[in-house]
């Protein structure tokens, strides 16, 4: 059975599968720069007729809608161009989003797409300059940003093929009721945070390999027994290199996750939400990565310790990696399948997902402007982008994950178990709308600078310049500031 024939067998099922997401996917597709003018597909004409023909093929309906659909934002579709990039380091071409409007052709003839990629470079201020200009139906990456994003909760209750198939959705709180969570778009890729280990460190140091029934403790351990000088090649080894520095509060995310640290109580008015980050379960949170800290690289504060990472010169016995399908790819290319394996993060301790992997997923995604005059042929385009067949197997070509549970499967074609299992295991396990950005463990989107508060403190937590005492109360005494003045 080929790939496309697989795939279709594949969606044909049903998804029941229980997920949710992180808040972003990685930054680190930004290789391609935006195009000077925004992609525009194919009239229809005869394109749309051998459309017709390539549709009905795969029982499906040419529409006869007619229109434009204007989409503006960062994501895979300025990562890989309209006609493809090739990656430097591993060699690998990804096709570009010209073969997903040649697709989109076929079943919508007459329906004009402008596609207007920007780089992740002030995203978030460009998405809000383009949603006040009104100028664009659909925002790449928008967020779910309840200020311009359309909440569609109604379109999944009346579309159960893509309610089904995709469980992982930009949650966001709704602002006229804090104590409500919505989906305010559609995750199309996912990017879950897995660990990655040096099979070759365990080994020389005489150190069991961890299975996915692992727990904080045990990371801690093999970290503190993989730290010194490895005594097969006599290179000095370091235990862990967490999320990188620069992105510290993601640490706190996983971790806070993994000790089932609720910290928010929110209320219907943001004003009467309350915040306890200045308790011992938090401290115990960062003393736990002050603890990991000590078996990291000391070029791990200057995102220098990576430099190595993957090659035959690797030196760290564990990774917590985000862009895991590049992560796959380098290792590939240097020929060391054989030396790392994947496993999701440890296991959450305690509290109603205790045994669930701490582990989160980042996502791309996509929303529906919400004065836009043409919301349900926006809608079509989302569900396109997420359910259609070949659209799946191009996000594997762009070496993506898809959200489409069901096409997730498609991983196994592409990497070993060693690899994929990890993967599937981290996104079919997370707990049915948990959202990072969304959650009572953490949420920056409300709360003024407490994300750039947590990245400030960790860094001088591991610089041993404060206690998780000091770190917890100077974060607390910022959040209440904040949330004092909103009164």
């Amino acid at each position: 059975m080929g790939k496309m024939k697989k795939l279709m067998a594949l969606l044909a099922c049903t998804a029941m599968v229980a997920g949710s997401i992180a808040g972003c996917g990685s930054s680190s597709d930004t290789s391609a720069p935006a195009p000077a003018e925004p992609a525009v597909s194919e009239p229809a004409g005869e394109s749309a007729e051998a459309g017709s023909e390539a549709a009905q093929g795969d029982s499906q309906v040419v529409s006869e809608e007619s229109g434009t659909l204007r989409m503006y934002g960062p994501g895979l579709f300025a990562a890989v161009g309209e006609n493809g990039t090739t990656d430097m380091i591993t060699g690998v071409a990804r096709p570009g989003y010209s073969e997903l409007i040649k697709r989109w052709n076929e079943l919508y003839p007459n329906v004009t797409l402008e596609i207007e990629p920007i780089p992740w470079d002030n995203w978030k201020a460009a998405i809000q300059t383009a949603a006040l200009s009104g100028d664009y139906d659909i925002l790449i990456h928008g967020n779910g940003n309840a200020d311009y994003s359309l909440d569609l909760t109604e379109y999944l209750e009346k579309d159960p093929e893509v309610k089904n198939a995709l469980t992982f959705y930009p949650y966001r709180r709704n602002p006229d009721n804090m104590t409500e969570v919505r989906p305010y778009g559609l995750s199309y890729t996912l990017n879950p945070v897995v660990c990655v280990i040096d099979k070759e460190i365990l080994k020389n140091y005489g150190v069991e390999l961890p299975d996915s029934s692992w727990s904080l403790e045990d990371m801690t351990k093999i970290a503190e027994s993989c730290t010194g000088t490895d005594p097969v090649t006599g290179k000095e080894t370091y235990g862990i290199s967490m999320v990188k520095a620069s992105d510290a509060y993601k640490n706190y995310i996983l971790i806070g996750r993994g000790m089932d640290n609720e910290i928010f109580e929110f209320s219907p008015k943001l004003s009467e939400t309350k915040v306890n980050f200045d308790t011992p379960k938090t401290q115990e949170v960062f003393d736990y990565l002050a603890e990991l800290g000590k078996y990291s690289s000391p070029d791990y504060l200057e995102g220098l310790d990576l430099a190595n990472a993957y090659t035959e010169d690797h030196n760290l016995a564990m990774i917590w990696a985000e862009d895991v399908y590049n992560v796959y790819n380098t290792i590939k290319a240097a020929g060391l399948e054989d030396r790392f394996m994947f496993l999701p993060l440890p296991k959450i301790q305690e509290g109603a997902h205790k045994g669930i992997t701490c582990s989160n997923v980042g996502d791309l995604n996509i929303c529906i402007y919400k004065d836009t005059e043409q919301k349900d042929l926006a809608w079509k385009f989302l569900k396109f982008l997420v359910t259609d067949p070949e659209v799946q197997q191009w996000f594997i070509d762009t070496n993506s994950i898809p959200a489409n549970v069901e096409a997730g499967s498609l991983l196994y074609d592409v990497m070993p178990a060693d690899y994929a299992d990890a993967i599937t295991e981290v996104i079919s396990t997370s707990p049915e709308g948990y959202n990072s950005s969304a959650s009572v463990w953490y949420d920056s989107t409300w709360f003024g600078t407490f994300q750039s508060d947590i990245v400030t403190e960790f860094d001088q937590l591991l610089k041993g310049n404060a206690t998780s005492a000091e770190v917890t109360k100077d974060i607390q005494s910022t959040v209440d500031g904040y949330l004092k003045s909103l009164n």
